[in-house]
């Protein structure tokens, strides 16, 4: 019997998962857990802290959003969440593991958190070369792109532009919202290729990310690598809609009470008090296990902004409902006295001038994985933005 000595037919959960929404953060050990056909995902429409699992802190942040603001007003809106309590509940640090047994400590404590909350920091995650080295992909990856879009003539991130003209979609990258770029690290089908691209990025960046999503995605069989992109945030580019990653599994309830299918990965190349005029992306903790519509429509005002610095590992689940946020730095430029208070967190911000300078593209690289039965629904074109 693999669900015990219980005569009973194991439960939706246990079959898929190999878990129930109440077991501990012991692995299971069902080899025939993913043996099942599965429904899924339809397509888009178009200092150490032990995890805190107790009562979920829900005060909503001091400061309300205004309907409209100047972007000095947003950078104070940015600043004064970015030191709400809550994110203290689900931030560690990489250096507090650096001891006998902290690995194992460090994927048990991100598996718990990421449970209760839908969202870990982990700070100082990657060395400086690290974060060096990634950046410099970013940025050769950027030019590539924009190159190929200056030489067609298509805007991507004009001061004329909207929704409406600066949406498009090709086999290597997607605008879906203004000055905002979604890139495929991997967009040539050359598999030769794919892996030579794969292998230029750091492997203790690729041990961290697959053992990290193994702690969260664990099961019969380990999670896969679905997607790596790069996000390019452009200076001037609009908040995003709130939106979950993908559409639910299930109704009725069932998805927010499902153990973790996908979560995803981003890694910080900004510094943290740079990262507050450049946009950080906001989340309603713990909403991977309520239904979006409700988050939608009642908890947006609960969202705070996680503020990442170069070398941080953010990570989440895919059902949490977030936004990214505008990149202010065409008109606000930040100070490098910035400092950050013991926790990582933006103590203050100061110094900011009104420019009107080209500003900054706020870079990320961001991994999904998910279960190995789990299929992602990418929403990019067909046709390449190379072919003549």
């Amino acid at each position: 019997n693999l669900f015990g000595n219980s005569t009973a037919a194991p439960s939706l959960t246990e079959s898929i998962f190999g878990s129930s929404p109440s077991d501990t953060d012991n692995p299971p050990s069902n080899n025939d857990l993913f043996s099942k056909s599965i429904p899924q995902q339809q397509p888009p429409s178009e200092s150490r802290k032990r995890p805190r699992t107790g009562k979920r802190n829900t005060e909503k942040p001091s400061v309300e959003k205004a309907t409209s603001e100047t972007p000095r007003q947003t950078l104070q809106r940015r600043q004064t969440q970015s030191q709400h309590s809550i994110l203290e509940q689900f931030t560690i640090s990489a250096q507090d593991y650096q001891h006998s047994g902290g690995e194992d400590e460090l994927y048990a404590d991100v598996r718990s958190l990421m449970r209760h909350h839908g969202l870990v920091i982990l700070r100082n995650a990657l060395s400086e070369q690290d974060v060096t080295t990634i950046t410099t992909i970013a940025d050769d990856t950027q030019r590539h792109i924009c190159d190929a879009l200056d030489a067609k003539k298509i805007p991507y991130n004009s001061s004329v532009a909207n929704e409406e003209t600066e949406t498009f979609v090709y086999k290597e990258l997607a605008v879906r919202c203004q000055g905002r770029m979604d890139v495929r690290y991997d967009y040539d089908d050359n598999v030769a290729t794919r892996t030579t691209k794969q292998q230029q990025l750091p492997s203790s960046l690729i041990e961290l990310v697959d053992n990290l999503a193994a702690s969260i995605l664990y099961g019969a069989e380990p999670p896969s690598l679905v997607y790596s992109g790069w996000i390019f945030s452009h200076p001037g580019s609009a908040n995003q809609p709130w939106h979950t990653d993908g559409s639910p599994l299930f109704g009725n309830g069932i998805n927010e009470s499902l153990p973790s299918y996908a979560t995803n990965i981003f890694v910080g190349l900004h510094d943290a008090d740079e990262l507050l005029v450049l946009g950080p992306t906001e989340f309603v903790v713990g909403s991977h296990q309520m239904d979006p519509e409700v988050v939608m429509d009642t908890m947006i005002d609960t969202a705070v902004p996680a503020v990442i610095g170069k070398g941080d590992v953010l990570l989440y689940d895919y059902r949490v409902c977030h936004r990214g946020t505008a990149n202010l730095s065409s008109t606000l430029s930040v100070a490098p006295s910035s400092s950050l208070s013991a926790s990582g967190v933006v103590d203050k911000v100061d110094d900011h001038d009104e420019t009107s300078g080209e500003g900054v593209v706020r870079k990320v690289l961001y991994q999904m994985y998910a279960r190995p039965w789990f299929k992602e629904h990418l929403n990019f074109g067909e046709k390449s933005l190379f072919e003549e």
